[in-house]
This record gives structure tokens, C-alpha cells and sequence, in this order.
């Protein structure tokens, strides 16, 4: 098939296809906040049926620790016979202030049960005497006895457990505690009534619509009230990994952090919204349960394929339109098309042409810029060598005389005082240590011309000798910063067998890079360049200046990457460095940088 065609073809296929993924991506959107709007209508709903039930459990305790505090103290009655009874017979009368009492309790200070009412459907029971336990050591008990004076106390929602049992079937219990205080502000007992949720938790269970869930999960993120029942409650017995936390481990991190309405999307991209609901905000800071709702996963996955299928019509019934006119416009491209080809023919024989010449030329241009440098150099070379060679027969007579001199000195030494034997002997030994200088000047330039080039083949050379060699020239630089020292470790007989200018280059650049940015202006320091043998030939330049950034240590060897760009510095030594070490010298080179200095290690195969 012709290219043309293909395009046509595919053009339209992933044209439509991504505009289907588009509207598919917009048409859940649109769903979830749909969804999203639901729930959070389910989840207020039921937050305030909560809210205002819990509400109504803290006035009636508060009503029931008035009544006892004022008709029922214990030095009221002449024994505690009678104020039990009488206390048995208020409790039974009060159970009738809500449908959901369960048990109601005066416990003594020291968690002794005085009195308990069992509250069975419509029988009430007062439980004798024999029978009633310390509860001393129960939380509700430690945490009703700590709240201030007349305020109620509210456990979490939990199961009821009687001798260490959880009852069967299910009483969903909240447990609320006030403390009893006589005349003298003593505490003399406190309050417990257990109310049975088991009403509340069925009529929630019942705002739930085909769309939606509402369940409730603890400040732990455990099942209270779930979609599935056999879900709820399993922390009682053990069971973590069936909690709501452990089965929507990001969306429960969300709704733990938010204490507001939160719509959150769930990994399979079904919608949930959670609100928290508290007790009383000024006692308890955290809240004990969250109301949370989340689109049924079949209700998601019925309206996912139905707006998928919706997609793939449109989608098809699109492609196949912009397929018929692509290929009404290819039809008439390729008449066009015909008539040009002639034209573009000879066009591109002409090009071919220019191409070609312009190619030819910029290898002349080349090949003559090469020339020209070599024989620059061979110039330089063969000047160098000139003038060392004209500079050593007048440097030659001038140590033939001071030697000469210097063999006169002890018959002169018998004519002259010893000031001026002394004078005399200074001013050969200066003109003497002048000479060698020069003359050690001379063979250093008599080593840098005989190198061709920059990239010249691999040699023997001594290394002590071309570590001197590169430092000697910086002597103007370093004479400008004294208070820099620069200290050269090298075994005098170390020898290698590689390219000396290109890692003379390499040492130059990054002596001056630690000149540059290691010190300020006036700081001391030090600078070392050490090398050695071992599986590898090994350099090092280090120093104790200010280090590299940590930002930059993974971009140093890359072009223009410089912190001192208003010091007119192009960022382009380290790169060069890296491209010398490692294209010419076939080597690597590694940086190691903190706050006390930074040392680059250059290992060059042997």
C-alpha cells in the first residue's frame, strides 16, 4: 500500500482515537462529580442523623447527672439499701428517656459497680448485688473519671462485650460517662449508660442507594459499618488486612489528612467522599469515625462499558467520514502531484550538483586550513629550535668564563680583602644559578615545539618533567595569588606512554578551574597535584577551597555550566577536560566535592 494511503488511513484512525479518549476522559469526569454530588449528600445525611442522636445522648446525661446530684446522694437515704433501690428506681424510670439504653450504671470511685440496669427490649432488670464487678480498669471507666466536672464523656463506637465475650448478635454500643459530685464538690461516683446502636447503624444502612454506599470506618480506618456486613467489625478478631485502610491504602491517607468534605478518587477511578464526624470539637480533638461513601464497583463498571461502546460508535462513524475525505483530497494531490514530478526532477539534479561542489570546496578550505596550521607549526619549531641553538653558544662562553672564574677565585682571594672575595664569589654564584635558569628555560621551549600538535600520537615521556613543564608558564598567574600554594607529588623517574600535550591541556584547565572558583581574593590555601602506578596510571588535582555546589556535581561536565558567569567564564573547561580524558586519552575522569575542597582523580589505561 502506497504511503499516502497509509496516512490516510491511520491519520483518521488515531485522530479519532485520541479524540475518543478525550471525550471518554471528559465523560468521567463529568460522572464523578455526578457521583461525587451523591455522596456527599449521603454522607451529610447520615453525619447528621449521627451528630444529632450523639447530641441527644449528651442531654440526657447531663439531665440524668443534674437529677442524681440533686435527689439521689447516697447521705440522703439512711442506709445504702435504700438509696439503691432508690437509685435502681430512677435508672428504670429513665430508660424511657430513649430507645437506645441498653445498660445504665453508678459506679463507685473506685470502679466499683453500686448499681446496674439491664435494659432487654422491653424488660428491665436490676442486676443483684452478687453480681455486680469492679470496673476499674476498663477505659471508659479511667477516661470518664479524667473529663471535667459536668462534662459527658463519649467512647469510640464499639461492640458490646459481657466476661470478655463480644455478644452475639452484634449490639453496637457507645458508652457515655459524666462524674457525680456531692454538695462539697467531692466526686462521689460516676454515670454509665450503654446505648444500643444497633436502630441508628440499620436506619444509615438504609440511606444507601443502588448507586452509593454509606459506611462508616474508625479514626484507624476499620469497618463499623460497611456495603459488604461481613466486612464489619473483623478488627475485633484480629483481622487488619480486611480493613478499609488496608484495602484503599491511598485513598485512606486522604481522607485521614482532611477533616472536611473530600472528594478523593480511588485507584480504579471510582469516586468516594469521606467526611469526619467529632463528638464535641472542644473536648475531643481527633474524630472517631468517618462517613464514607463510594460508587458501587459493578454501578462503575456498567457505566464505563456503556460510555465506551458510546465512544466506539462515534469514534467509528467519525473515522470512516474523515477517511472518505482524506481520500478525496489524496485523489487530487496526486493529480497535482504528477504534474510537478517533471519539474522537481531536474530541480534536484541541480541541487545534486551544487551539493556536490559546495562539499568539494569545504574540503579544499579544510585540507588548506591544515596545511597552514602544520606549517605554522613547523615554523615555530624550526624558529625555537633556531634561537636555542644561537642562545646556547653565547650561554655556552658565559659558563666557560664564570667557570674560569670561579678557578681564579682562590689566587684573587690572596690580593683582595674578605669583603670583597665575598662579593666576588656572590656575583659568580648569581650569574651562575641566571644561566641555568635560562638554560632551563630554553629546553622547556625546546620540549612544547616538538610537540606537532595538540593531538599528537602516544609517547614515553617523564611526567615529573611535564607536570613542571605545565605549571611554568601559570608562574605570572600564581605570583598574583602568593597566598596559594601549590605542592607537586610525583616520583622523579615516573614515566607514561600517552598523548603529554593533550594531558598537560587537562592539567592546565583544571589548575586555573581551582584558581578561579576554589578561593576568593586573599584566601589561603592549597593546591595538589599528585601521580602514581598502579592498575591504572592515576592523577590527581585536589584542593581545600570552598568545593562544588551539590546542584552542579551532576552537570559539571556538560558545555556552559559555570557559577561564575558574570566573571565572563564560558563553562566550557570542565567539558573539554571530559571530552580530552576521555575521547583522546581514552581514560575517565571522576569528582569528589563537599564544603573542605574538591579532588578530581584521572585514571589513564596503561
Amino acid at each position: 500500500m502506497k504511503r499516502p494511503l497509509v496516512i490516510i488511513y491511520l491519520v483518521p484512525l488515531l485522530l479519532t482515537a485520541l479524540l475518543g479518549c478525550i471525550a471518554f476522559q471528559f465523560w468521567q469526569i463529568q460522572l464523578r462529580d455526578e457521583m461525587h454530588y451523591g455522596q456527599a449528600e449521603l454522607v451529610n445525611r447520615g453525619a447528621a442523623l449521627m451528630s444529632r442522636e450523639l447530641g441527644h445522648i449528651q442531654q440526657i446525661m447531663e439531665y440524668m447527672g443534674d437529677e442524681l446530684e440533686a435527689n439521689l446522694l447516697p447521705s440522703s437515704f439512711p442506709n445504702q439499701e435504700a438509696w439503691r433501690l432508690a437509685v435502681a428506681k430512677y435508672f428504670m424510670r429513665a430508660r424511657g428517656l430513649s430507645d437506645y439504653v441498653s445498660q445504665v450504671r453508678w459506679l463507685a470511685p473506685n470502679g466499683q459497680e453500686q448499681v446496674r440496669v439491664n435494659v432487654y427490649e422491653h424488660n428491665v432488670e436490676l442486676v443483684p448485688t452478687a453480681e455486680l464487678q469492679n470496673k476499674a480498669n476498663r477505659y471508659y471507666f479511667t477516661e470518664g473519671m479524667a473529663s471535667p466536672k459536668h462534662t459527658v464523656a463519649l467512647t469510640p463506637i464499639d461492640l458490646n462485650i459481657e466476661n470478655g465475650n463480644i455478644v452475639r448478635p452484634y449490639e453496637v454500643t457507645i458508652r457515655a460517662s459524666i462524674k457525680l459530685q456531692d454538695s462539697q464538690q467531692q466526686t462521689i461516683g460516676l454515670l454509665v449508660v450503654n446505648y444500643n446502636l444497633n436502630n441508628l447503624f440499620a436506619r444509615l444502612r438504609s440511606l444507601q442507594t443502588a448507586d452509593n454506599t454509606l459506611e462508616i470506618v474508625n479514626s484507624k480506618g476499620q469497618w463499623l459499618l460497611a456495603a459488604r456486613p461481613e466486612l464489619e467489625w473483623l478488627h475485633l478478631y484480629g483481622d487488619i488486612l480486611s480493613s478499609f485502610a488496608n484495602m484503599y491504602p491511598d485513598g485512606w491517607q486522604q481522607i485521614d489528612r482532611s477533616r472536611s468534605l473530600q472528594p478523593i478518587r480511588l485507584k480504579d477511578g471510582r469516586p468516594l467522599s469521606s467526611m469526619a464526624v467529632l463528638v464535641d470539637e472542644e473536648v475531643v480533638l481527633a474524630p472517631y469515625y468517618y462517613f464514607v461513601s463510594q460508587t458501587r464497583p459493578e454501578v462503575w463498571r456498567q457505566e464505563l462499558f456503556f460510555a465506551m461502546l458510546l465512544v466506539i460508535i462515534v469514534a467509528a462513524v467519525s473515522g470512516i467520514l474523515l477517511t472518505v475525505f482524506g481520500l478525496l483530497i489524496w485523489r487530487n494531490i496526486s493529480q497535482r502531484k504528477q504534474n510537478l514530478e517533471h519539474i522537481a526532477a531536474e530541480k534536484s539534479a541541480l541541487e545534486a550538483t551544487q551539493l556536490k561542489l559546495t562539499e568539494a570546496n569545504k574540503m579544499l578550505i579544510s585540507l588548506q586550513d591544515e596545511l597552514v596550521e602544520k606549517g605554522r607549526l613547523s615554523s615555530l619549531g624550526l624558529m625555537v629550535s633556531g634561537v636555542g641553538h644561537e642562545l646556547n653558544t653565547p650561554l655556552g662562553g658565559i659558563r666557560l668564563c664564570l667557570s674560569s672564574l670561579q678557578h681564579l677565585k682562590p689566587s684573587i682571594a690572596a690580593h683582595v680583602d674578605s669583603k670583597t672575595a665575598e662579593a666576588y664569589e656572590s656575583s659568580t654564584n648569581l650569574a651562575l644559578q641566571n644561566l641555568n635558569r635560562a638554560s632551563d628555560v630554553i629546553e622547556q621551549f625546546k620540549r612544547i615545539t616538538q610537540q606537532k600538535q595538540l593531538y599528537s600520537d602516544n609517547a614515553l615521556f617523564n611526567v615529573k618533567d611535564m607536570i613542571d613543564d605545565t605549571l611554568s608558564p601559570l608562574k605570572p598567574v600564581l605570583s598574583k595569588r602568593p597566598e596559594i600554594h601549590i605542592e607537586v607529588v610525583v616520583e622523579p623517574e615516573l614515566v607514561l606512554s600517552s598523548s603529554q600535550s593533550v594531558l598537560s591541556q587537562v592539567l592546565q584547565n583544571l589548575v586555573l578551574n581551582a584558581l578561579d572558583h576554589a578561593f576568593s581574593n586573599g584566601q589561603t590555601g592549597n593546591i595538589r597535584v599528585t601521580a602514581k602506578q598502579e592498575e591504572e596510571f592515576v592523577i590527581e588535582i585536589s584542593d581545600d577551597g570552598a568545593g562544588i555546589p551539590v546542584a552542579l556535581l551532576d552537570s559539571i561536565w556538560e558545555p556552559f555550566v559555570t557559577t561564575s558567569r558574570g566573571a565572563k567564564h564560558s563553562g566550557l573547561g570542565l567539558y573539554m577536560v571530559h571530552q580530552w580524558v576521555t575521547r583522546l586519552l581514552q581514560g575517565r575522569i571522576e569528582v569528589r566535592s563537599n564544603e573542605t575542597g574538591t579532588r578530581f582523580t584521572i585514571f589513564i589505561p596503561t
